[in-house]
């Protein structure tokens, strides 16, 4: 009796636990049931979300297809350009692609820079300013050192450079002048020597004959430059030079040999009586000689062509300071002062 008692009342409590139970589930339930509206619209939001979001994917990978494309076909060009440097054994930043030779352009300019067996390239290079100023020749002597230099190190060093153009043929023009214009001279004043060498057998002699020569040559140069370059402002060309080197020098040694002929043959009557027959009786014969010979010289400036006219004139100035200067006073002077150490060891 007591435990049907007991096991009711045992019963009676988990009926009433279960009715708890089903309370809370019932106020959950409510709640949820508030709840869920909103969840839908939320859910609603989120999906409408994830539809633009795999609308702009899709987007951006329509986009990214091509531009991966570009970028594995640049990878495999940088590879080919890494391949290239690598078999050039060469740290210059230059690359031509071999795509380049397919281009009918490319191909019209390559036979022009390019030889047919590919050994030979040439160059363009531009100047700043005139190419035939003195300025443009000198800056073009720094051309051919610089690309020897640029070659060094690379697969190319040792191959030969030419340098071509109007300023470097003008180049090459004035360093020959210059060479024969050295070797002329040495020429000439070695042969002078050795001609007064023979004829005064004096070396001191000898040697004032071609010292005076080159003193006559150089002052006449000098005031030509003077008078065309500072004076009038016009340069003077440089043929000039060679030509009227050879023509002075001939003329100037032999005046200057004809007064010294003479002093040796007055020199009998002693070396100051010598001196002065010598002078006397060549100067009259040796200037009239000089001024005609350089009147006749001056009348090139008549002519149309600038160059004559400066040829004309640096002859007639070198034979007018021959005629009237050094062969009527300095060479006179220098014999009187050297005294009979002017003709040792005769």
């Amino acid at each position: 009796m007591c435990w049907a008692m007991r096991s009711l009342f045992d019963m009676t409590d988990q009926v009433d636990s279960m009715t708890d139970a089903v309370d809370d589930s019932l106020k959950a339930a409510v709640i949820q049931d508030a709840v869920t509206p909103q969840l839908v619209e939320v859910i609603g939001k989120s999906a409408a979300e994830l539809d633009n979001m795999r609308k702009v994917v899709l987007t951006e990978q329509s986009t990214m297809r091509p531009m991966l494309t570009q970028m594995n076909e640049l990878g495999r060009q940088m590879m080919d350009l890494g391949y290239a440097f690598d078999s050039s054994k060469n740290d210059e930043f230059f690359y031509l692609p071999p795509e380049a030779f397919d281009n009918p352009y490319f191909q019209i300019d390559l036979k022009y820079f390019v030889s047919p067996d590919g050994k030979s390239a040439r160059y363009m290079i531009y100047h700043d300013g005139e190419a035939l100023s003195p300025e443009g020749i000198d800056h073009a002597q720094a051309y051919l050192p610089a690309a020897k230099e640029a070659l060094k190190g690379t697969t190319l060093a040792g191959s030969r450079v030419y340098l071509g153009g109007a300023a470097a043929t003008y180049w090459d023009i004035q360093d020959a002048t210059k060479t024969d214009l050295l070797i002329a001279a040495i020429a000439a004043f070695a042969l002078i020597f050795l001609v007064m060498l023979l004829i005064t057998r004096s070396v001191v002699a000898a040697l004032v004959i071609v010292g005076t020569v080159a003193f006559s040559y150089s002052g006449a140069f000098g005031l030509s430059v003077l008078v065309w370059q500072h004076f009038l402002g016009i340069p003077l060309s440089w043929l000039n030079l060679p030509i009227t080197f050879i023509i002075l020098v001939a003329v100037g040694s032999d005046y200057n040999l004809l007064l010294i002929s003479r002093y040796l043959e007055e020199s009998k009557a002693g070396l100051n009586t010598g001196l002065i027959r010598a002078v006397a009786n060549s100067g009259k014969v040796v200037t009239t000689a000089g001024i005609v010979f350089a009147t006749t010289m001056m009348a090139m400036l008549s002519s149309d062509l600038l160059s004559v006219g400066q040829l004309g004139s640096i002859i007639g100035l070198g034979l007018l300071l021959d005629t009237l200067i050094v062969r009527s006073f300095i060479t006179p002077a220098i014999a009187r002062l050297l005294g009979p150490l002017f003709w040792w060891p005769g």
